[in-house]
């Protein structure tokens, strides 16, 4: 079982998980993970995985924070160890971290969704005295604090005095002694302060010589008084050392007595951090949470090797129950047989380590007794054994153990040997295989092998598809199929001779190929071309069934889009009809007033210029003129009095303040039911979108809805004209193209008055 593990690398397996981990001891849950055949565990294990997973979907990562093994430190306590002050001050992060995850898991609904997180959140029960006093005790960089105790303060306090003296003592022995020293200040001597005496001058100065310089000339001397308060420095800071190892001691005791709660915590952490881990590894390799099956059997959707790159590793669907016990694989070398093998053998072992697994929803697996695994090279240097010998005692040792609770994977099965003898063994040892009932994947170039597995109603042949036109493997497996070497194909790709392949292939069909195996050969290769057929079929209806959910989302998209433009167009009409009433009824009630015409005339002319940005006019523009709904063309403007020609053949003098700009009549856009029947009956959308005379909030709103009609219309490129003017409308229209998804790039048009829109 051991050697199965490491064969299929399932070390690395669980390092991709650790790299997750954020505390010592999840990363332990790790390292000490075990393999287990206790199915109602695994059930349980993935039980809580589950709820984790549905717990940060919901209510996002819980703030966990541990560096410590709790287990082990107060082992060393209980040993008569002291926690030291940095250890101390993990604690009390970790306790703090306590009270958050309590606070996390208070907000969370539903708890009966959560029984199994339940129980481990129980177990956090934050010390809040302990956290107090260590907070009190030991600062952020791990010191021991002057508030840790009285005494402590005491004898800080008295040290700091000490300190004191010694400098104002040493200041005034310098002063008295300044003609004698050899420099300006005091030095440091074996941990003394002292100072610098001509060596010819040392016997006026008392003290106690602690060096001599090299040259001789200066003698560095310690003065008595110094020594004598360096020794009460000594005493107190020994003291002190007394004190911080009472303090120590004294939060040895109070761990110990809290003991229990707090690896309780610690282990609840560990396995919190543990859970997350796995679902973080779940959301980056796009892995699953099997289900168990409650009988021998398997059932992976579109599974990968967990240790190949998942955005290359071409997924595969691996079936075994008690109808077909064994997959029989065949194929081209290189085409992916052993991968193959390696990936149905490794999901097993991640089932029987609770762990997530790389597969589809919905996938399930038994929990198998053992994983009996015979895969590479087999060649046995220790033992002086050649690759078959070696191969054939590893399967002499599976077969005497099997039984029909365990899996059995052989790559390229009694390879080595003579064929035929080979072959013989191959179908002699699936025979077994099929008696015992354990589940089995076996990969074999075998004829007769895969003869028989084509023949024998409990075992599912699969072949892995080579594409001949590339001359090149696919990596995809089909099921009910026996697959081909491929060997003359691959032997031409890499060179050789073309006479000599038609030799070979003479010499194979006289040797190797009846007439029946001809008809065989024929009917697998039209099984397989239509198991193609079909797998690209199931991919074309999975793609098209993906394209009409877009579809499908775009159209209610754009029918709320739609209700929404509608309903707050019907607002602003109504805020616009009662403003615009109450502006009319203050002109009526001024006139009624002053009795003057042409000022109520003036104002009403006035009346609809709106709080929003004015197009500028220019000579050739269509105009309409407020309040009077005449629309026509400008042929002159002086200063701010317009000349106007109406679509009638008048002529108006007004201002420039009396007029809208209009599109030109030729390129009035239709109506806004129009639009809608459009949009409903699928009509034929414009490649252009004339917005000359929009506000931009109407412009922006117009362009978004016509984008939404030219996806469904499936245009490519699409023109949007703005005109010159002062350029807000066309800044407005490019900052909501850089927030539209279905745009793929723009630019302004050749003709520097619009511009061109490439859709996705």
């Amino acid at each position: 079982m051991k050697k199965s593990f490491y064969i299929l690398e399932l070390d690395k397996v669980i390092d991709l998980f650790k790299k997750y981990a954020k505390t010592i001891k999840g990363i332990a849950l790790f390292n000490s993970l075990a393999i287990s055949n206790d199915k109602k565990y695994i059930i349980r294990e993935y039980q809580k995985l589950r709820e984790t997973y549905s717990l940060i979907e919901n209510y996002n990562e819980p703030p966990i924070y541990s560096k410590l093994i709790l287990s082990d430190e107060i082992k060393a306590l209980k040993e008569g160890k002291l926690l030291d002050p940095y250890k101390l001050n993990l604690l009390k992060d970790e306790i703090y971290s306590s009270f958050e995850m309590n606070k996390y898991f208070l907000k969370i609904k539903n708890k009966e969704e959560y029984k199994e997180l339940t129980i481990i959140f129980n177990k956090i029960k934050p010390n809040s005295d302990l956290y107090n006093k260590i907070a009190k005790s030991i600062g952020n960089d791990g010191s021991i604090l002057d508030s840790a105790s009285k005494d402590l303060a005491s004898i800080r306090a008295s040290l700091r005095g000490i300190d004191k003296k010694i400098h104002t003592s040493l200041n005034s022995i310098m002063s008295k002694n300044k003609d004698k020293m050899n420099g300006d200040n005091y030095v440091f001597r074996n941990g003394h302060y002292a100072i610098p005496i001509s060596t010819n001058l040392k016997s006026q100065v008392f003290g106690v010589v602690l060096d001599i310089s090299d040259s001789g000339a200066t003698t560095f001397i310690e003065p008595y008084e110094i020594a004598e308060l360096e020794n009460e420095k000594n005493i107190l800071m020994l003291k002190e050392r007394d004190e911080i190892s009472k303090i120590l001691a004294k939060f040895r005791e109070e761990i110990l007595f809290n003991s229990y709660d707090l690896i309780n915590a610690n282990e609840a952490l560990g396995e919190i951090d543990f859970l997350v881990s796995k679902v973080k590894y779940i959301k980056e390799y796009q892995a699953s949470i099997p289900n168990i099956s409650s009988k021998n059997s398997i059932k992976i959707k579109k599974g990968k090797h967990p240790l190949l790159d998942k955005n290359i590793c071409v997924p595969n669907d691996f079936i075994l129950d008690e109808n077909k016990r064994i997959l029989l694989i065949s194929g081209p070398n290189a085409g992916g047989k052993t991968v193959a093998l390696k990936t149905i053998g490794t999901l097993a072992y991640m089932v029987k380590l609770a762990l997530p697994i790389t597969a589809e929803e919905d996938s399930e697996c038994a929990v198998f007794n053992n994983i009996y695994v015979d895969i590479g090279d087999n060649q046995s240097l220790e033992n002086n054994l050649s690759t078959f010998s070696s191969q054939i005692s590893n399967i002499s040792n599976i077969l005497k153990n099997v039984t029909n609770k365990d899996l059995v994977i052989f790559d390229e099965l009694c390879n080595g040997t003579d064929p035929k003898e080979g072959e013989a063994l191959s179908i002699a040892i699936t025979k077994y295989l099929l008696n015992k009932r354990s589940l089995s994947a076996i990969s074999s170039h075998y004829s007769l092998l895969k003869k028989y597995g084509l023949e024998n109603e409990n075992i599912l042949s699969s072949s892995f598809i080579f594409d001949e036109r590339k001359i090149r493997p696919t990596f995809k497996m089909l099921l009910n199929v026996s697959g081909k070497s491929y060997g003359f194909v691959i032997a031409n790709k890499f060179g050789i001779d073309k006479e000599i392949i038609d030799e070979a292939k003479t010499i194979y069909e006289k040797n190797y190929l009846s007439e029946e195996d001809k008809r065989i050969e024929i009917i697998e290769d039209k099984e397989r071309a239509l198991s193609f057929k079909e797998e690209k079929l199931k991919n074309y209806e999975k793609k098209l069934a993906k394209e009409q959910s877009e579809i499908d989302k775009e159209k209610n998209k754009i029918k709320i889009r739609t209700e929404k433009l509608n309903q707050n167009k019907s607002e602003e009409f109504d805020r616009y009809l009662d403003q615009k009433y109450k502006e009319i009824n203050d002109i009526y009630q001024e006139f009624i007033k002053e009795k003057n015409a042409k000022k109520a005339l003036d104002r009403l002319l006035k009346i609809n210029v709106e709080e929003q940005e004015v197009e500028p006019i220019n000579v050739g523009d269509y105009v309409l003129i407020k309040g009077l709904d005449v629309k026509g063309q400008v042929t002159s403007i002086k200063g701010n009095k317009v000349n106007i020609n109406s679509s009638d053949g008048f002529s108006f003098e007004t201002s420039l303040d009396s007029l809208k700009k209009i599109p030109t009549p030729q390129k009035v856009l239709k109506s806004e039911q129009d639009i809608d029947n459009k949009i409903l009956n699928k009509e034929v959308v414009s490649s252009s979108l004339n917005l000359i005379g929009y506000h931009t909030h109407e412009g922006v709103e117009m362009m978004e809805d016509y984008i939404s009609r030219a996806l469904i219309d499936k245009k490519g490129q699409i023109k949007v004209i703005h005109g010159f003017g002062s350029g807000r409308l066309r800044q407005a229209l490019w900052e909501a193209l850089k927030k539209n998804k279905h745009v793929a790039s723009f630019n302004l048009g050749p003709d520097g008055g619009s511009t061109l829109v490439n859709l996705k």
